[in-house]
This record gives C-alpha cells, sequence and structure tokens, in this order.
C-alpha cells in the first residue's frame, strides 16, 4: 500500500498591505443588498399560506424556495415554478417570466395564485404575455 505524506504551507499577508484599505471598514452584506450586485429578483408572499417554488435560469438549475406569509427574499434566475392553486388539494403547475432585477409578490386572488410586479409602474399582475403559462 502506497502512503504519502503532503505537506501544505500557510501564508498571511496583511489585507491593508494587499488591497490598501482598512479591514474596519469591511461588513457583511444582506441578501437583498448582495442581489443589487449580483442580480436576482425579490419576491414577497402576500398570501396567507406558506408558498413553496422553484427559481431557475438558463444556467441555474431548479432551486426549491418557501416563503411564509408576509415573508420575502432575492433569488438568482429568470423563472419562477410555482403551484397556481390555492386550493387544498390541488396542484396546478404555473411558470411565471421574471426580470432578473424586478420585485414581485405572490397574491391570492379566489383559489388562484397570481404573481404581480412591483416594478411596474401601473401595478398590473404579470399575466401580460410574461405572466403563467
Amino acid at each position: 500500500m502506497l502512503q504519502t505524506n503532503l505537506q501544505t504551507s500557510k501564508t498571511e499577508k496583511d489585507a491593508s498591505l494587499l488591497f490598501g484599505f482598512d479591514e474596519n471598514c469591511l461588513s457583511e452584506l444582506s441578501s437583498e443588498q448582495a442581489a443589487n450586485i449580483t442580480g436576482g429578483f425579490t419576491l414577497k408572499n402576500n398570501t396567507e399560506a406558506p408558498r413553496i417554488f422553484y427559481n431557475f435560469g438558463e444556467k441555474l438549475p431548479l432551486q426549491q424556495q418557501t416563503l411564509k406569509p408576509g415573508e420575502s427574499g432575492t433569488y438568482p434566475g429568470e423563472f419562477l415554478l410555482y403551484n397556481s392553486s390555492a386550493s387544498q388539494p390541488g396542484i396546478s403547475p404555473a411558470v411565471f417570466k421574471a426580470d432578473p432585477l424586478g420585485s414581485f409578490s405572490f397574491n391570492q386572488s379566489g383559489t388562484k395564485i397570481i404573481p404581480t410586479d412591483l416594478s411596474s409602474s401601473n401595478g398590473m399582475n404579470s399575466s401580460n404575455g410574461n405572466g403563467a403559462c
């Protein structure tokens, strides 16, 4: 049996020398602040129940998310796969094309869940060609 001993070394440098800034000025960004840099849409759940959905994009595989009522989050991708039925039991899958930098909310109208574009100046829901399929 072949045994190998690997040795690693760690070199630490002073960040202020390398980058010319004060380490005390660094702070962690919130997810919404980071989304402004990296891109991502914001989604708020304006319904009375938790909403499970999947965000995805051309280069982003499906990622399952859950939003509690009143909660919001920022997600990468350009699409949402969600259940447009608010009735129990009932599943009615729908796909919504989201502006990767937009703001949206899940709203309930009767037994339907409708994503609404909060970025749009007219405040209309997203069924204007970009909406649920």
